[in-house]
Parts: C-alpha cells; structure tokens; sequence
C-alpha cells in the first residue's frame, strides 16, 4: 500500500520536522553557551588567583556572571590584611588586569576576609604537624593566632582594655526604690 499525503498532511509533517530541528538547535546553543561561560569563569578565577599569587598573597576565588548581565562578579576570600584596607584600589587594577589577559569585563569584586577561631587554628596545626598531641597544639596555635596576624590585633587592642560592664540581677522592690530616687534627682534638677 503506497503512502499518499495530501497536502496538509504533507504541511504538518514539515512543520513538525522544523520544531524538531528548531529545538535541537537551541540545545546545542544553550549546550555551547553554558561551556563558553564555564571556560570564561575558569580563566577569570585562574587570572584573579594569579594575580594576588604573584604578591605573596593565596587567595581563593569564584567568579560568576549574572542572568542578562555581559560583565561577571568575582568574590575574592583572603585572610584579613592591612594592604587590603583600599581594596578599591585592588579593584581597579585588577579589573584592568583581567580585561588584558582574559578579554572579559569584571563588573564586581566582592571580598571576604574570615577570621579563623582558636579551635579552628588548633585543628589546622595539629593535622599539619601530626606530631604533638592536640592540647598542646592548641595552645601554640592561639600563641601564634595572637602574634601572627598583626592587622587583627591592631584592630582588637582598643577592645581589649575596655572594661566588661556588670550586671547583676535585682528584686523588684529595689527597683523602684531605685527608679523613684532617680526620678527624684532630675526633678530636683529641672
């Protein structure tokens, strides 16, 4: 039995063959695009990395573009540093450095700066050394967290000689006593 297609039949298959042909062209795009952005982000985390790497500075750094946006925004971490306080002015070199060695705009840096907790630093240097016991490390960690970083310390000093305020529970009668002779002062004042 020979196939016979009238013209509509013949109409809709053709148009049916197109949307299938329209959709796996927008497949393979978005396919293509994706890895385009994934090879992009990749070269702008290397060129950021690299860049502070070639100061002395380790730093770790995911980038990321925006839906709608050409330009990416980078987020920077770093351990807090003095040279950081005009991060600004980073920014900008950086920018133009990534623009040079990737040909991709950098819209945003956002940075971050943890401060590392005593327990956190005892643990980092008991797995480092695997020789001395876990008490021990701690208490050279915290040794080495207070000299170490300078910057931190600088910041911290003011707060460290400010007096811890006391408070202490009161009845309620005593209370009142002590709102009514307050009272009593500021009229007395007026």
């Amino acid at each position: 039995m020979p196939f016979q297609a009238d013209a509509v039949t013949l109409t809709l298959i053709v148009l049916l063959a197109a949307l299938v042909i329209g959709i796996l062209a927008f497949a393979a795009s978005a396919r293509a695009k994706a890895r385009q952005a994934a090879r992009d982000i990749a070269a702008i985390n290397a060129t950021i990395i690299d860049y502070f790497r070639r100061s002395g500075v380790q730093v770790s750094c995911d980038s990321t573009r925006l839906a709608g946006a050409k330009a990416f925004t980078a987020v920077v971490e770093s351990e807090p540093m003095k040279r950081f306080r005009l991060s600004h002015i980073i920014e900008m070199t950086l920018r133009d450095h990534v623009r040079k060695s990737c040909g991709l705009q950098l819209e945003k840096i956002y940075w971050r700066f943890p401060i590392r907790e005593a327990g956190q630093a005892g643990q980092a240097v008991s797995v480092q050394s695997g020789v001395k016991p876990a008490s021990e490390a701690a208490v050279e960690a915290g040794k080495a967290d207070e000299t170490s970083d300078e910057y931190i310390n600088e910041g911290l000093e003011n707060y460290r000689h400010i007096p811890k305020p006391e408070v202490t529970e009161l009845d309620w009668e005593t209370f009142e006593q002590m709102s009514t002779q307050e009272r009593g002062k500021g009229e007395g004042n007026s």
